[in-house]
């Protein structure tokens, strides 16, 4: 289980340092890929399987599914933690995700979530204003 929130630096090749809390369940192979709010997500093998079967079963008979599957798998990157515990955000990650020096590394549960440090915050600064709202729907 992925909890709490992390701020690491990306060094000059672009890798940034996953949280010691996060590493014993990173262990081996992992993926990494384009989530929501310009977010990236990172997967478990066994997260990353459950997620490629349902998307397998959406089917390819309609442009949107077609669309979501596409995006989904070639913006996945399959990678592990180097002997530093550090992960390599590739330019397209990067770039979508608009990661600059510093990046906010957060616990979801089964998945790690890694946002630019402006976008988190201007996230949570607009939901923690409706927070009542989303908890009582």
């Amino acid at each position: 289980m992925f909890l709490g929130e992390f701020i690491h630096k990306l060094d000059s090749k672009n890798r940034i340092m996953m949280p010691s809390e996060f590493r014993e369940d990173l262990e081996g192979t992992f993926y990494i890929t384009k989530g929501p709010e310009s977010s990236l997500i990172l997967l478990p093998e066994e997260e990353f399987i459950k997620k490629s079967q349902r998307l397998e079963e959406i089917g390819t008979s309609n442009k949107k599914s077609r669309a979501i599957k596409r995006l989904f798998f070639s913006s996945t990157v399959k990678t592990s933690l180097d002997k530093q515990g550090r992960i390599l955000l590739n330019k397209n990650l990067k770039d979508y995700s608009g990661i600059d020096s510093e990046a906010m590394i957060i616990g979801n549960n089964s998945t790690i979530e890694i946002w630019a440090i402006d976008k988190w915050q201007a996230y949570i600064d607009e939901v923690e204003v409706n927070l009542s709202d989303i908890m009582d729907e």
